[in-house]
């Protein structure tokens, strides 16, 4: 799987980030039921054991291995306003996320 990031998200994501910090993109299914969750990118220290390193330009980023069916091939992360956007040449899987760092 590959991820390209926009220059506008490289930006943002390079003051975002911190020493030995990774991006995780994963299919959140906190409080929901596993085929309803949403597409979402979060740094972490720690990665699930399935967690396999995605193809991508700039960041070390990591996808869950068990969800990659809820995901396209080849994405993009951008940015719009305050808010990352994650697509493909397919569809947007979410119009708004919020990079935060794992609690």
């Amino acid at each position: 799987m590959k991820l390209e990031f926009t220059n506008q998200a490289r930006e943002l994501l390079q003051q975002q980030y911190e020493q030995g910090k990774k991006l995780y993109l994963f299919y959140d299914t906190e409080g929901l039921c596993g085929v309803n969750g949403i597409p979402t990118v979060r740094w972490v220290t720690s990665l699930p054991k399935n967690a396999e390193v995605m193809e991508t330009d700039v960041f070390p980023t990591y996808i869950n291995s068990e969800q990659k069916v809820f995901f396209y091939n080849e994405l993009k992360l951008d940015v719009r306003g305050s808010l990352f956007r994650l697509y493909s040449k397919e569809a947007i899987l979410n119009p708004s996320i919020t990079i935060s760092t794992e609690e």
